[in-house]
């Protein structure tokens, strides 16, 4: 990862650094760059963690080598290890035995939400989420669905767990563009406003944030594209993911209510263009849905602070 300390790049230095930063990132105001500079980036653990998750063979004592570093990570894995989700017979208390319970997969999740926490735990002005961590649980909730969509569509070129940190982090660049909004009361702010406030939309900056902390080309092309998928090229379905998960999110108003309700019915119509997309058949819908729901009503438990 990215040390927390690096500066952004200056303007002089883009054409040596065009592989890892986006081509109109020269766009961005400098105060915003020095901004992101001083944005928190995800806990080093996280990359340790990924590359551990890479290679061919690895225990679960490896696991536990890599996540005892964060006490509050493991004190959150712990957790959900024995929370409701996972049937048990007893209680489980070591690294190890939650990783063998809860499987990579899930665990990448949870690695990267918790990681994330105390970067996106963080309450907007500007835009119109709930102002008690509507922006996180907006963020979790799209994660969450995103993972869903993308495992029920075999064209995907996003595994689960790839789809879930993308729509973790893909409003990530709205925690900079909303200290630099004017201060007007608005509607609704839209990628113009964010524009003419910074430089660039949200989806831009955040690719240029996501290439900034390393995170892999899918994760990074998809937050990119999340608001043109149809023009995404090889990333088209992985975008259209992230757009039908916001679809629902919005639908139910998750991060912008002060209260979770997913008993909202979803018409299948309503979404058919986008499962259209993915290849998804309409008789998978209610099934996505049922699998969204089962996710979203854990939100309020699995990761808040006791």
């Amino acid at each position: 990862m990215t040390p927390d300390t690096q500066s952004p790049p200056r303007p002089e230095q883009a054409d040596a650094e065009q592989t890892t930063a986006p081509q109109n990132w020269k766009t961005i105001r400098f105060d915003v760059l020095e901004t992101i500079g001083q944005l928190p980036s995800l806990n080093r653990v996280v990359g340790e963690f990924l590359n551990l998750a890479r290679r061919e063979i690895y225990t679960a004592r490896d696991f536990e080598t890599v996540l005892s570093k964060d006490q509050a990570l493991v004190a959150r894995l712990l957790k959900v290890a024995n929370s409701g989700l996972y049937g048990r017979s007893r209680s489980i208390s070591t690294i190890p035995e939650a990783v063998v319970l809860i499987g990579l997969e899930h665990l990448t999740k949870i690695v990267y939400a918790v990681s994330a926490e105390g970067l996106i735990r963080k309450n907007l002005v500007h835009y119109d989420f709930h102002p008690e961590s509507g922006f996180w649980v907006h963020g979790l909730g799209v994660a969450h669905a995103a993972s869903v969509v993308a495992d029920a569509s075999t064209d995907c070129p996003l595994r689960g767990d790839e789809a879930y940190v993308a729509g973790l982090l893909h409003d990530v660049a709205k925690l900079v563009i909303d200290d630099f909004l004017p201060e007007q009361d608005y509607d609704r702010v839209t990628l113009q406003h964010e524009v003419e406030a910074v430089g660039l939309a949200h989806p831009d900056l955040a690719e240029y944030i996501l290439r900034q902390w390393n995170l892999p080309e899918p994760i990074t092309s998809t937050v990119r594209w999340h608001h043109d998928h149809e023009n995404a090229g090889e990333w088209r379905l992985a975008a259209a993911a992230i757009v039908l998960a916001q679809e629902i999110c919005n639908t139910w108003g998750v991060g912008r209510w002060s209260r979770l309700d997913v008993a909202e019915t979803m018409p299948v119509d309503d979404f058919a263009d986008l499962l259209a997309v993915l290849n998804i058949p309409d008789s998978r819908w209610e099934q996505i849905i049922w699998d969204v729901r089962q996710r979203l009503v854990h939100l309020d438990t699995v990761f808040t602070e006791d």
